[in-house]
């Protein structure tokens, strides 16, 4: 049974970019699409709604199918209305998804965030890759390229092999991004060289697995943060890697970076 490509909706602006998004990626995927919205046990009652009286998620539900029927007619469609807090229902929907997709803040919160607790629950614990779309619309600039956050010495496989099958689906240049410590790029050109050569050699499996994908190599001396961030100016979709931790739920600073900052969505890759 192929597997979903799973999105969490609200009645904030973000979460239904989000589910646009997702629509497409499932019809470059040829997979299904779910669209899931959470309705917490004992919801609070939006204002002017009296106590007790639901939000009408049904009525969203069926808002976003028609949306999204007419946008995306070719995708299978199935919504889901759930009665858990969203962080549990999306983590449980993430078991049983290929991807899923969240808009970086819902429809709750502080409105100066730019990433809200639950995307950042997902993030750092769902079983899928997860995509965060950022809630600022994507400026004018070209977006012709998808880029991936490279550790040469360790890389994150699954983060790798999520953005060259993301390059190859849309077509596009992958630029592979490693930064270097200001300790190495600071010495002789001999290792800044070694750096280059070594992020060559990591990626050097997937570039032959994906011959079809033109690949741009960045090593640099920066933050590997910053760098990132800098290059999701002209991306359509940053790769970054969560690799195991003790800490069941940490977020390294990388992630941490990118999805607060970065121009573009962001997607968070769980390594085995």
């Amino acid at each position: 049974m192929d597997l979903p490509v799973t999105v969490g909706v609200d009645t904030s602006e973000a979460s239904l970019a989000a589910a646009d998004w997702a629509a497409r990626e499932a019809s470059l995927r040829g997979r299904p699409l779910r669209v899931l919205h959470a309705l917490p046990p004992t919801a609070h009652p939006l204002p002017g709604r009296a106590a007790g009286q639901r939000s009408d998620g049904g009525g969203l539900l069926h808002e976003v199918q028609d949306v999204l029927a007419v946008r995306h007619p070719g995708v299978l469609l199935h919504t889901e209305e759930v009665h858990d807090v969203a962080t549990s229902a999306l983590c449980a929907a993430a078991e049983d998804a290929e991807l899923l997709v969240v808009g970086a803040r819902g429809d709750g919160g502080f409105a100066g965030l730019r990433v809200g607790s639950t995307s950042l629950y997902l993030a750092a614990r769902a079983g899928c890759p997860t995509v965060v779309l950022p809630v600022e619309p994507a400026g004018p600039e070209q977006r012709d390229q998808v880029v991936v956050g490279v550790d040469a010495r360790r890389p994150a496989e699954a983060a790798l092999e999520f953005a060259f099958a993301a390059a190859a689906r849309y077509g596009v240049v992958l630029r592979a991004v490693h930064a270097t410590a200001v300790a190495v790029a600071a010495g002789a050109a001999g290792g800044r060289d070694e750096e280059a050569g070594l992020l060559g050699r990591a990626i050097a499996p997937w570039r032959a697995a994906h011959p079809g994908v033109e690949v741009v190599e960045v090593t640099e001396r920066a933050a590997p943060g910053l760098l990132l961030v800098e290059a999701s100016a002209k991306a359509s979709l940053l790769v970054v890697g969560r690799r195991p931790t003790v800490r069941i739920g940490l977020l390294g600073p990388v992630a941490h970076a990118v999805l607060h900052h970065a121009a573009c969505p962001v997607a968070v890759v769980p390594d085995a």
